[in-house]
Order: structure tokens, then C-alpha cells, then sequence
């Protein structure tokens, strides 16, 4: 945990970056943001951004979507001035606010937003329930939530994999099942929620990853970032992709409404 009580050191930053693009720490860039948002109504409109992360999405969402305008939230400093930095680089700090918040009720007035979004987030959230109401009373009604997270395939005990990925990482997961994320968006007050798996295109994501690490063209970046323990990224995305591909890790698109 570093001194501002988050538990991303830079060296997950520069190496999310290198592995998954500038600004992104979930799989996808762009293009998963453009997926998850498919079909939703972005252009010129109020979003709120749970888990600013590097502040690749967005600037996805302001850029590429067209959003008016961005509010991303974070409870990590280093974050919020990693992402602040990439989107005055990029020339669209104008359109996005990136604000470091507390856990907790967030800091805005009932129905401020047309769209919350989140990718891949809530799962380090304990308290999903609090976190999907807070995300319910800040939408306006009839606005909509969209996002991705990760998830676990089946209840039960964690495989060993599981619980190895969080402690060599450094990090703390809250895992939920699609069907329990599902039962809890409708016990907050959602209605036309959709949960689509999107276990298939983790593994070809990662199969991809797991090769650019260990003989492609990143290979050499993550060697110079790390020296010896470049090893501890190909250790860890070989642990995810077994856990993908028996089904026990997956990623899923969500897609909900407040009511009207």
C-alpha cells in the first residue's frame, strides 16, 4: 500500500500502461470502452466515472464518444495525477474532471448525471451494494449504467491461482458472481439490467497479452522497466489465463437503468 492509502504502486501504472496502452489498467483500451457503450446515447452528455484508474477511458469517452463532459473519480492521488496529466497531454482536460474522493457517498447531488460508467473497478469495492446504490441516485432518471468488471465463474472457495494473484500483486479483490452482481443491481433499484459475458474474449485477450510479453514486441519494454522481475507480469498473466480459461475468472459487460 503506498502513502496515500491505495494499493497501485507506480510500477503497476508503467506496467499496465506497456501491456494494455497509455492511460488504460482493464484489457480492451478504446475499443472495450466503445463496446461497453455501445448503443447508448454518449454524445454531449454528463458522465460520471467510477474509477478514473490512468485516465485512459475517460478520455475515451470524451474523445472518441464525444461525452460533453467526464467526472472521474478516484480514491488514489497517484491516480488522479497520472490521468490529469495524460488528458492535458491529449488536449481534452477541458472536458474532463478528474477528483480524488473518500470511500463512500459520493460527493454530488441526486440525478447530476446522464450515464455512470465504470471498467473494471467494482471489483475492488466491498460494499458493491452501496457503491450501485450511489451510482442509482446519481443518475437522472431514465439515465443509464454501463461498464465491465471482473467477476468469478462459480461460488464457492477461491482456487489457489485466485488467491495467489491478489497477494503476489499486491492487491485486494471483493469477487461476485454475474449472477449475484446481476441480483444486486436490481435490489438497489436498476431495471433493464444486462450482464454479457465476455469470458471468451478475456482469454484471447490475455493469449494475446501472455505472447507480446514473452516474445513480442513489448517484451524488450518490460525487460528495461523491471530487469528481473519482468518475469512476475509473465507469472501473473499465466496464472490469469489458466483462470479464464477454466472459467473461473471472467470479465462481463453490464448495462442498466434508473427508472423514469
Amino acid at each position: 500500500m503506498n502513502e496515500t492509502g491505495g494499493e497501485y504502486e507506480e510500477a503497476h501504472f508503467i506496467g499496465m500502461e506497456i501491456i494494455w496502452g497509455k492511460g488504460f489498467m482493464s484489457p480492451g483500451g478504446a475499443a472495450e470502452v466503445a463496446s461497453v457503450v455501445d448503443g447508448v446515447d454518449v454524445k454531449g452528455k454528463r458522465i460520471l466515472e467510477i474509477g478514473s484508474g490512468l485516465g485512459g477511458t475517460a478520455i475515451a469517452l470524451a474523445d472518441d464518444q464525444q461525452a460533453g463532459r467526464v467526472v472521474a473519480i478516484d480514491i488514489q492521488r497517484e491516480q488522479i495525477e497520472w490521468a490529469k496529466k495524460l488528458a492535458e497531454d491529449r488536449g481534452v482536460a477541458d472536458r474532463i474532471e478528474f477528483r480524488l474522493v473518500d470511500p463512500g457517498p459520493f460527493p454530488f447531488e441526486d440525478a447530476s448525471f446522464d450515464i455512470v460508467f465504470s471498467m473494471g473497478t467494482i471489483v475492488q469495492i466491498p460494499n458493491k451494494r452501496e457503491v450501485l446504490s450511489e451510482a442509482l441516485r446519481v443518475l437522472r432518471p431514465g439515465g443509464n449504467l454501463a461498464g465491465n468488471d471482473w467477476l468469478r465463474g462459480w461460488t464457492g472457495p477461491l482456487s489457489k491461482e485466485m488467491v495467489e494473484q491478489g497477494e503476489k500483486a499486491g492487491l485486494t479483490y471483493h469477487w461476485v458472481t454475474q449472477e449475484e452482481f446481476r441480483e444486486t443491481l436490481t435490489e438497489v433499484g436498476f431495471e433493464d439490467v444486462v450482464i454479457r459475458d465476455r469470458g471468451a474474449w478475456m482469454v484471447d485477450q490475455l493469449r494475446n497479452d501472455l505472447e507480446a510479453i514473452e516474445f513480442g514486441a513489448i517484451r524488450d519494454q518490460i525487460i528495461e522497466a523491471f530487469g528481473e522481475g519482468a518475469n512476475n507480469w509473465s507469472n501473473s498473466w499465466k496464472r490469469s489465463l489458466l483462470m479464464a480459461e477454466r472459467g473461473e475468472l471472467v470479465v462481463a459487460q453490464f448495462r442498466a437503468s434508473r427508472p423514469s
